[in-house]
């Protein structure tokens, strides 16, 4: 199914982004993978996206189509401590259906508001806890077939993957995610999931963004170089670098893209001309 109205910004976290060719969002991955091969079949350029965290589109026109992960069906199954999700499961929804399981492993990650796909596309991770630390295989779509790959195969890292790669003609479509997790009491990783939640709404912003600006630099914190450059509550138009936490900018409703470039820039600015520090972007940023 394609939806009419090709406007981006409904379909991302921060609310911004301007129109493109088309917007799909398929219900299953069988949908989703007829749409991919029907486009790549007309050389068509597109581009998919999960839960459109983490993602910030320019407002200008956008050449190319997006499929949007947000509708198809989730599925999670179980075997041992193996869990199979599909990558339009959000993190929550997988904390919980391991959790019910006796599973441990997503209840650090589950804070963020991404899907599976997204969050392997993008490396997320946060309090010490990777994506990639459970992941065994990927099953893929990918030069027209479905295939089975192992993590071992899959270049990724600290909030990097090669799916994060903005090839419009062809790019490697995720379907789903098996994991390795370890067996513990649901009590015990329900606790630690309410510590994360705790901490995470005492050191980070409410309101409309797409998560952290900038990647820590090796051995540092971004939040805090930014913090010490002065840049918190620096505004721009309808953005806002938080109070809360300087590694997020706000969408006040009515932030424009240029908002947010002028401030992104003006960051990595005041962080190189304070520390000799250049910020490497988090956010992925498509103009």
């Amino acid at each position: 199914m394609m939806k009419k109205e090709a406007w981006l910004a409904p379909l991302t976290s921060v609310g911004i982004g301007g129109a493109c060719l088309g917007i799909f969002l398929p219900k299953t991955n069988e949908e989703l993978v007829d749409i991919v091969e029907k486009l790549q079949q007309q050389n068509l350029p597109y581009k998919v996206i999960g839960n459109g965290t983490n993602l910030l589109f320019s407002d200008d026109f956008h050449p190319f189509f997006v499929i949007s992960t947000r509708k198809i069906a989730k599925k999670m199954s179980k075997k041992d401590n193996f869990v199979k999700l599909s990558s339009s499961t959000t993190l929550f929804e997988a904390y919980q259906f391991c959790m019910k399981n006796g599973l441990s492993g997503f209840e650090k990650l589950c804070s963020i508001p991404g899907n599976i796909g997204g969050a392997i596309a993008s490396g997320a991770s946060c309090y010490g806890c990777s994506i990639f630390d459970y992941l065994e295989k990927l099953t893929i779509f990918q030069r027209g077939k479905i295939v089975e790959i192992g993590k071992n195969k899959i270049d990724c890292g600290y909030h990097h993957s090669e799916f994060l790669k903005n090839n419009f003609l062809s790019p490697t479509v995720i379907l789903s995610a098996k994991f390795k997790l370890q067996k513990d009491q649901p009590c015990k990783i329900q606790k630690t999931y309410l510590n994360i939640c705790s901490k995470r709404r005492l050191s980070q912003p409410a309101g409309k963004s797409y998560g952290c600006t900038f990647k820590n630099p090796e051995g540092q914190s971004a939040g805090f170089l930014l913090e010490k450059s002065g840049l918190k509550g620096q505004s721009c138009g309808g953005a806002k670098i938080s109070e809360k936490h300087a590694n997020f900018i706000i969408n006040s409703d009515s932030a424009r893209f240029e908002d947010f470039e002028y401030l992104i820039n003006l960051a990595r600015k005041k962080v190189e001309e304070n520390f000799g520090i250049t910020l490497e972007n988090d956010v992925e940023i498509i103009k």
